[in-house]
């Protein structure tokens, strides 16, 4: 029987046996990838014997023959290629029929198939064009909407760099190049400085390698890893005989055993974890669900009640009748109530958006998270290369007995013993770093952006794409100068500035090398010293031993400190000074700095002399040193990560540090960055099990290990905090804390990352905000927008954008959502009151689809009102797009005054011809039918006993519908404008958006084609007209603006008088 064991990152169950990889039950383990690996436990001469074709060399591992090449071509076909499984792909006509899922489609729809119907039994042209007509506005529509979700597909599809291409092997009995998807579990691999680990491994044989797992764990410092067996019980990431899966190596070499390789690494279970999150609506899905759903029961409700009394009222007895009835009345009133042109408008608005965040470097996958990302409540923030630079960078400096911040040449010569030289001339031969040359500099930066515009390439294709090219592509692209560990690097980036690393190394060749081991932890050179490189005749020559570790162990082994007050340049370390050094380096700590010390001496030996070492006894001196200082270093914040936290404050919006670095680290990041007040009182809450006063403190840094304990009251305490840091945190960890801020608090969360860590939690958030450049492919994939400069000063941007569009499409739809109750008063006077009707079925597709398109997508280039960036989020359960007040603005304020507007033109149109609209009710007339474009038949009025033609009656009722046509339209190019701004003076907001005037222009040329140009006029049913409608056009939008002004000055008012 075989005893499967579910994925974690656990030590093996108690009970388990490792050497005889049994059960307790004495049940075989099975050696399945998909179980927790027991290599790290194991001896090496058992975890041969459980790998016999990989044939390990006990004696010497380099002399490993591995897998032969028969054996690996198997195993490829067995576990399958080294690869993460990509997401599966919606089919393009699944993605296309998608659209027409829509409620306002399915209804439009449905009115055209029955317009054809109607058509097909009446024999009225008419019907059969506006059923065409519908079915163009469907098809358009969906295939708009399916074109933009199709582009914002393509765009993971340029983002595939995260593993190497090809990797080192032993295999048949020799070192080969292989491609990293053929890499099979047994294979053993080999990786040294500046790879990435192609698959998780076990070390057999390690050499002062390091691995920064920062896209794992958080921690920017590479770790030092080991072929010492792990002690049962270790966690496995913590294991350092184990390397995973995209992590970077630094400083030396190792020789692993592959023991799991695609979907099933640490990176595979990752990115599983974070496709088995489902995906919910944005707010904006939910609020345009909701209004849709609103619009089409108001449509269907008044379209049949209206219908059912028409034919009642109207006495409607045969089934010409009816169906004449039923189509200027029942399609027209759902015609009317479905603002056809809403969807295009909104994705118009959205589209235009992305655009103008693809301006400022941010990609937007999914328009619809362009608005959510404006009602964010609270970020989650990784904090490796999000809020940081992921660069190690020299901070401060303590020697001779001070502390230097500002950085300047003081010493006489780098030659000279005084404490500034000694410690330039340390940091920088105690150092395994390396200069990059120019030339490689040069070639270096070509790749880089070479791969910016390859990670772009299909980006590109996006309507907004030239855009995010552009703004990425003018980055400053530059270029490492020296490689190796990001902490050597650091320090030759310091002393480079001062004195050229080529330089020294030159005049101070090393002669002698101990490198930095967790075991001594501290580096040693030796190096000769200026005087005996002049002195050459001299038997014995001057040396100088230069090291460099872990401050507690380098002070330990000095006796003497640097120091200019001295005579001769040397003081004892006494008490005092011991206690001066262990303030400063702890303070140094507290900041979240790493430390290290340096110290130095110098001794006469034999020119010719041979330094070595014999089981950790050296032929030079690692006592009694000299003293030189402390360095203290970090990853610092991004320059601009303050002002956009500081703003993200002001906007009401929180920012949670969410990482898996040392709390020490965490808070001292927080705090440089504004995340935590140094003013407040902060609660660090790591082994506490007692109950803890959340009143007393403002903040609190939180460990990971602390969270799976806490209450959902402790929950609440904790996210009503200001600022909060949650360090050394698991995957599972960012998840649970999202779903936390989400189910407790009901926030919108965002949540921006880089690495493989944050990809379960940015596709739980409502929205994922990845970096672009240098993120993790699996982060990209689960996010939904894109920092294509990896500034996290970008997001403040978009949550601006994310609010203007709010308030945008808001005014779009109360603008859009007045011309409802006037196209359904000009179907209603024909159904109810037995009035020729206002509008014909055309002209209503022509105000949605044409005369109002242009200025409701001006409304996107709206700038925003003041103070939009110093609001609260808005409430998604109060706030809503669609509002009881809105509804009541556009249906029974602007809606009835535009009406009023129409009706008045309307009538002045008939009373034109000497017609009172109660000459309708008795007309005089036997076929049922009178003063419309179907009309065949005279009617005399009893009135006036005045008798019309039928070429009379059309055009008398071309002239009425033109009327009332003009005046809607004209009246709403004017609405248009108090629909600019929602609290402040149009007239203070101002009229800077020249879009609005081509918008409004561009519809007043439809109106004049649609109603003066002969032949497109007598498709809609429309016909030259004077100076009147016009007139009342512009009484209308007077009206309008009165209104308007007048209630946003009380709303003003009022709030003024409140605050």
């Amino acid at each position: 029987m075989v005893l499967n064991v579910a994925v974690d990152s656990r030590a093996p169950a108690a009970g388990v046996d490792i050497e005889n990889r049994t059960s307790p039950n004495g049940e075989e383990l099975s050696v399945a990838m998909n179980e927790i690996p027991i290599e790290p436990y194991m001896e090496i001469e058992a975890i041969a014997q459980i790998h016999p074709e990989s044939r390990i060399n006990l004696q010497n591992i380099e002399k490993s023959a591995g897998l032969s090449s028969s054996e690996a071509a198997k195993r490829l076909l067995t576990y399958g290629k080294n690869r993460l499984t990509p997401p599966p792909k919606i089919p393009e006509w699944k993605l296309l029929l998608k659209q027409f899922q829509n409620t306002f489609l399915m209804l439009l729809i449905a009115s055209a198939v029955l317009s054809v119907v109607a058509f097909a039994i009446a024999g009225d042209i008419t019907n059969l064009y506006l059923g065409l007509a519908l079915l163009a506005v469907v098809f358009l529509t969906g295939y708009g909407q399916y074109h933009e979700e199709r582009k914002a597909f393509k765009i993971v599809d340029s983002f595939s760099l995260m593993l190497a291409t090809t990797c080192t092997v032993l295999r048949d009995g020799q070192q080969q190049t292989v491609q990293v998807e053929e890499l099979v579990p047994g294979d053993l691999v080999l990786v040294k400085d500046g790879e990435k680990v192609p698959a998780d491994a076990v070390l057999l044989l390690c050499r002062g390698l390091k691995a920064e797992c920062a896209s794992l764990t958080g921690e920017s410092e590479p770790i030092p890893c080991s072929d010492q067996v792990s002690a049962k019980g270790t966690r496995l990431p913590e294991c350092k005989n184990m390397i995973f899966n995209s992590s970077l190596c630094f400083d030396g070499t190792a020789i692993g055993l592959v023991l799991r390789t695609g979907d099933s690494t640490s990176v595979g279970t990752i990115a599983k974890l974070a496709s088995n999150t489902q995906l919910g609506e944005s707010t904006l899905q939910k609020e345009i669900r909701v209004f849709v759903g609103l619009i089409a029961i108001v449509a269907v409700t008044m379209a049949l009640i209206f219908f059912i009394a028409s034919v009642f009222l109207q006495g409607a007895k045969t089934s010409t009748d009816i169906i004449k009835l039923f189509v200027n009345g029942f399609l027209i009133i759902i015609v009317a109530n479905v603002p056809q042109g809403l969807p295009s408008t909104v994705i118009s608005l959205l589209s235009l958006a992305a655009r103008n965040m693809a301006q400022r470097s941010v990609l937007v996958k999914r328009l619809d998270c362009v608005e959510t990302l404006g009602s964010t409540s609270i970020i989650c923030s990784d904090k490796t290369g999000t809020l940081t630079k992921n660069e190690m960078t020299v901070t401060d400096i303590w020697y001779n007995q001070r502390l230097v911040k500002r950085h300047r040449w003081e010493a006489k010569s780098l030659a000279s013993h005084e404490p500034q030289a000694l410690l330039y001339r340390a940091a920088i031969l105690c150092n395994r770093g390396q200069p990059i040359s120019d030339a490689d500099q040069d070639i270096i930066s070509e790749s880089i952006r070479e791969s910016q515009r390859q990670r772009i390439s299909n980006v590109s294709r996006l309507s907004w794409g030239t855009s995010v090219q552009q703004s990425v592509l003018s980055l400053e692209t530059q270029a490492p100068r020296f490689s190796g560990n990001p902490s050597d690097c650091a320090l030759l980036t310091y002393c480079d500035r001062m004195h050229s690393v080529i330089s020294v190394r030159q005049d101070y060749p090393i002669l002698f090398e101990v490198p930095f081991n967790s075991t001594n932890k501290w580096h040693l050179v030796i190096v000769k010293s200026r005087e005996s490189l002049r002195e050459e005749e001299d038997e014995n020559a001057v040396y100088e031993v230069l090291m460099k570790g872990a401050p507690e162990v380098i002070l330990d082994r000095c006796t003497t400190f640097a120091s200019n007050r001295a005579t001769n340049g040397e003081s004892e370390i006494t008490d005092a000074f011991r206690e001066e050094f262990t303030k400063t380096y702890k303070d140094f700590a507290l900041k979240g700095r790493r430390v290290l010390a340096l110290c130095s001496r110098t001794f006469q030996a034999h020119k010719d002399v041979v330094f070595t070492e014999d089981n950790g006894i050296y032929n030079l001196p690692t006592r009694d040193l000299h003293f030189i200082g402390l360095i203290a270093i970090m990853d610092p914040p991004r320059d601009n990560v303050p002002d956009a936290i500081s703003k993200c404050h002001g906007a009401g919006v929180k920012v949670f540090m969410v990482t898996g670095d040392h709390p020490f680290t965490a808070k001292a990041i927080a705090k440089q960055v504004g995340l935590l007040k140094s003013e407040n009182n902060i609660l660090l809450l790591e082994n506490e099990t007692s109950e803890v006063d959340w009143e007393t403190c403002e903040g609190a840094v939180i460990h990971g290990s602390r969270l799976d304990g806490l209450s959902d009251d402790q929950w609440k305490s904790i996210l009503s905090k200001s600022g909060i840091c949650f360090a050394r945190t698991t995957p599972a960890h960012k998840l649970l804390i999202v779903k936390k801020c989400q189910t407790l608090l009901g926030a919108i969360v965002a949540v921006t990352g880089d690495g493989v860590n944050d990809a379960p939690a940015l596709k739980q958030a409502d929205v994922g905000v990845a970096m672009g450049l240098n993120g993790s492919a699996v982060a990209q994939e689960s996010a939904d927008i894109l920092l294509m400069d990896d500034n996290f000063a970008s997001i403040v941007d978009a949550i601006e954008e994310g609010r203007k569009i709010f308030e945008n499409i808001k005014k779009t739809i109360a603008y859009t959502l007045a011309h409802i109750l006037p196209e359904v008063v000009s179907a209603v006077l024909s159904l109810l009151g037995g009035l020729p009707a206002g509008l014909t079925a055309l002209q209503v597709l022509t105000i949605d689809l044409g005369t109002e398109l242009g200025p409701a997508i001006s409304l996107a280039y709206e700038k925003a009102e003041a103070n939009l960036m110093e609001r609260k989020p808005r409430d998604p359960a109060k706030d809503r797009l669609v509002s009881p007040a809105l509804m009541i603005y556009s249906y029974v304020i602007s809606g009835v005054i535009i009406t009023l507007g129409c009706l008045m033109a309307y009538w002045f149109s008939y009373k034109q011809n000497d017609l009172r609209l109660s000459d309708f009710h008795a007309p005089g007339y036997e076929n049922g039918d009178f003063f419309s474009l179907t009309v065949s038949e005279p009617v005399t009025i009893e009135r006036t006993q005045r008798t019309f033609s039928a070429a009379e009656q059309k055009q008398i009722f071309s002239e009425g519908v033109t009327a009332f046509y003009i005046t809607l339209t004209v009246a709403q190019f004017c609405h248009i404008w108090v629909c600019k701004t929602r609290i402040s003076s149009l007239f203070v907001h101002g009229f800077d958006n020249k879009l609005t005037f081509y918008g409004v222009g561009v519809g007043l040329a439809l109106v004049v084609l649609f109603c003066y140009v002969p032949g497109i006029q007598d498709i809609v049913g429309a016909t030259i007209v004077g100076w009147v409608p016009w007139a009342c056009a512009l009484v209308t939008g007077a009206a309008l603006l009165i209104y308007n002004e007048t209630s946003k000055w009380y709303f003003r008012r009022a709030k003024s008088a409140d605050t």
